[in-house]
């Protein structure tokens, strides 16, 4: 609406990693401001401060200025970094500030060298953790114009990345399964034993989202795939992995305390997402599973083999 129209008067919009689209489309830009930017998702209008800022940052990342500014040890390991460093004011954190006047939850932010810098809304152009873990387009409604796939797991490469996709039917790029190829898929339901632990946990009026509940879930779920899969090679046919129910999310570090925030990422916790459909990566290792040459689809293939026509049958 009218915040986002603000966006056309930016030199430069950029994404960011903050983890909360609900706080992000209240505070708007200034809470863009203390967090991480993303060059990922960037767009560079063609006026005079923009053009002068991407030939800056092109000549700063190819050869970077002597000092710590830039120049490492001190900095870059990125183009992402030196694009951090140049447009906050002296270099430092937050060094960055809606203009004077500006309305609570604007777009703008007035940055170093006479740079208009736009603040991408995060509903609309969401990082990895907003919408494959939080799922937070469906809680606020909104169709989001991009996704980058920041905050996956395992080796956090491009089968990574492309797997998050995959799961979440928004990857076009895999051939059609061979002629012929048959399937085997298990319903998902809630272990026995998860139930009775969320049902204690009830009984003494706690959240089940706990590390506890999520570990029981977890060995559930990898014996039920040791059978699944048994079953899938005797009867030759590939397997559909279920879309499992995770209690508590995964770290991205080991600094990264989610248990004082209801197994939630710091900073993520006012989306109250958890219990959430588990990436396959919260639970088994897609590289380890190519490497390994384990045949198998996920979940949203079932979606695929509907929009074909293909029906499946129930035993």
């Amino acid at each position: 609406g009218a915040r986002c129209s603000a966006l056309r008067e930016a030199d430069v919009a950029v994404s960011s990693d903050n983890m909360s689209p609900g706080e992000d489309l209240r505070i708007g830009a200034a809470y863009a401001a203390g967090g991480t930017l993303n060059t990922g998702l960037l767009f560079v209008r063609p006026t005079a401060a923009g053009t002068a800022f991407a030939t800056r940052w092109h000549e700063t990342v190819s050869s970077p200025p002597p000092g710590k500014r830039f120049a490492p040890p001190g900095c870059c390991t990125s183009d992402q970094q030196v694009f951090g460093r140049m447009v906050r004011v002296g270099g430092g954190y937050p060094g960055l500030a809606p203009p004077a006047g500006a309305p609570t939850g604007g777009r703008l932010l007035r940055a170093d060298g006479n740079l208009t810098l736009g603040s991408l809304p995060l509903a609309l152009f969401m990082n990895g953790h907003s919408y494959f873990v939080q799922r937070a387009h469906e809680r606020l409604g909104v169709a989001p114009f991009a996704v980058h796939a920041t905050y996956t797991l395992d080796t956090h490469e491009g089968g990574a990345k492309a797997q998050r996709f995959r799961e979440a039917g928004l990857w076009r790029a895999d051939p059609p399964p061979p002629q012929g190829e048959r399937f085997l898929a298990y319903n998902f339901s809630e272990p026995p034993e998860v139930a009775a632990r969320r049902a204690e946990y009830a009984r003494r009026g706690l959240s089940a989202a706990n590390v506890d509940v999520h570990l029981s879930a977890l060995e559930a779920y990898v014996a039920e795939l040791r059978d699944a899969l048994a079953l899938a090679r005797a009867l030759g046919r590939t397997l559909l992995l279920p879309r499992w129910t995770c209690w508590c999310d995964r770290m991205w570090a080991g600094s990264d305390d989610i248990f004082r925030f209801g197994c939630m990422y710091p900073g993520a916790q006012d989306g109250n997402f958890v219990p959430f459909p588990c990436p396959m990566d919260h639970i088994l290792s897609p590289a380890a599973w190519a490497k390994a040459g384990v045949g198998h689809r996920d979940a949203a293939f079932l979606d695929t083999l509907a929009e074909r026509g293909v029906r499946p049958v129930e035993v």
